[in-house]
């Protein structure tokens, strides 16, 4: 790789050119859709404050409130690429859509109104009995969307730009973070007693994304038509496949649930992302979810917790975008990604040694920058560049989804780890040790890299 390849590579197709067959409408229209999701779920983290005050929801509930989501998101995204490969990937993106809207409507009014807890009691009660059901449902739907919408994108994107495109794609994660965090300001700011109009608008928002998706990707236009110079091109790239006792054969769609995953899973790279985004994503998560309750509790400033989230979120997309131009000019992945994990402990273990608002969001800013685009990246970008090197003749869509789906369940299950361990660890021996939990996780997604790291030596060495 590296810049001579890329510039070859460019050479021969250009973005919006005629040979470039990638579908750009259905790369812009699936990421205004997939800012929807992140939209439902910043919004109800905006709320967390709201709910600690005026529906006296204790400190640890809310933790375990959130780990009942992501547990439930991994077991969603586990399937996802399995449901997408059987049933068809727009089908199971367009239901995901609708019930992700339905219940974000239903949790909004049986929360904040049905059944509006008044006390610490009612409160424990109310989120077992309706809180964390509807919760955890509405994770497990959204858990479709991402793995199937990485398959779709690598069927749909030209393999020169297929990175760079899904880099810049991934990037709406943040983008409907920032949507979210806008609706929850703009309800909030009318009065916290309206705080379930934030999960109404949500939800309203999702369902209009699932008109814009059926109405503008077709199941007709999710494939590249490839012609004999593209199969050639493919056929080239499977040479340099591992052996075949390390890839995944050619599975037909009626291939058990099972044996698909443990086929997957045996593919060099995929447990080695997993197991670092399960890490990073304790991090990455944990900061999000929880860094408008800390600046809050911090500097006692409502509207300051929700600009240092935003900020946050502009750390990622900015992140994301730095690391794409990197790669495109060193064509290393894994060593921009290690570099990056060791530079963000420096910033995340001084987020709570930081006196003053504007020196925590710094803090906050930097760690997200160089933190986040590993966490964001591994189950899109580095899905497609681990299954496109399988050696798989058809279907590689698929099977992108189920890698992408089985990395990113990874990091759902840390995501949930990271919500338990900050609640308890806040409340129990405060945020200091928080950070230094969450540096060492740092580390553990850094090591997790390391046998990932060698394999890219090789790989670049036999290119040379």
């Amino acid at each position: 790789m590296g810049v001579a390849s890329d510039i070859g590579a460019m050479r021969v197709v250009r973005p919006m050119s005629k040979r470039d067959r990638t579908s750009w409408m259905t790369v812009v229209v699936s990421f205004v859709n997939f800012t929807s999701f992140h939209a439902v779920r910043e919004g109800y983290m905006a709320c967390k404050s709201t709910l600690h005050d005026r529906a006296k929801y204790p400190t640890v509930l809310l933790g375990e409130i959130d780990f009942g989501f992501c547990a439930s998101y991994a077991c969603g995204l586990f399937t996802a690429g399995y449901l997408g490969r059987k049933y068809g990937v727009r089908k199971t993106i367009a239901i995901s859509f609708l019930l992700t809207g339905l219940l974000s409507i239903a949790f909004g009014a049986v929360i904040g109104y049905a059944l509006a807890p008044k006390s610490e009691d009612e409160a424990w009660t109310v989120a077992w009995t309706a809180h964390v059901p509807l919760w955890m449902a509405s994770a497990f739907v959204q858990g479709w969307t991402y793995p199937n919408f990485i398959a779709l994108l690598s069927d749909s994107i030209e393999p020169y730009f297929r990175a760079t495109v899904l880099t810049v794609w991934a990037t709406a994660s943040p983008v409907g973070d920032i949507v979210g965090l806008q609706i929850a300001q703009a309800v909030l700011r009318e009065g916290e007693e309206h705080w379930p109009y934030v999960m109404f608008v949500a939800g309203v928002f999702v369902l209009l994304n699932l008109v814009l998706f059926l109405v503008c990707i077709g199941a007709n236009k999710a494939r590249i038509v490839r012609d004999e110079e593209d199969e050639d091109e493919e056929e080239a790239s499977l040479l340099d496949a591992p052996p075949v006792s390390e890839t995944v054969e050619d599975e037909s769609p009626q291939a058990g649930f099972w044996r698909v995953m443990s086929d997957v899973s045996k593919i060099p790279g995929v447990l080695d992302y997993a197991f670092s985004v399960m890490a990073l994503k304790v991090v990455v998560t944990s900061l999000l979810f929880w860094i408008p309750y800390y600046v809050e509790e911090r500097f006692d400033s409502h509207s300051s917790s929700i600009v240092s989230t935003q900020f946050f979120d502009l750390s990622l997309i900015l992140g994301m975008g730095f690391a794409a131009l990197l790669n495109r000019l060193i064509g290393r992945w894994v060593l921009l990604f290690l570099v990056s994990l060791v530079l963000g402990l420096v910033p995340l273990l001084a987020i709570p040694y930081s006196k003053t608002l504007g020196g925590t969001v710094s803090c906050i800013f930097l760690a997200g920058f160089l933190i986040g685009p590993a966490a964001a990246l591994f189950a899109g970008v580095m899905s497609a560049e681990v299954g496109k090197k399988a050696k798989i003749h058809s279907d590689r869509g698929g099977i992108i989804g189920i890698i992408s789906g089985l990395i990113d369940s990874a990091g759902a299950i840390g995501s949930g780890t990271g919500q338990i361990l900050v609640g308890a660890l806040a409340s129990t021996y405060g945020w200091h040790t928080v950070f230094k939990v969450l540096a060492g996780f740092v580390g553990i997604g850094a090591i997790s890299l390391v046998r990932v790291r060698r394999m890219e030596n090789e790989e670049a060495s036999t290119r040379k």
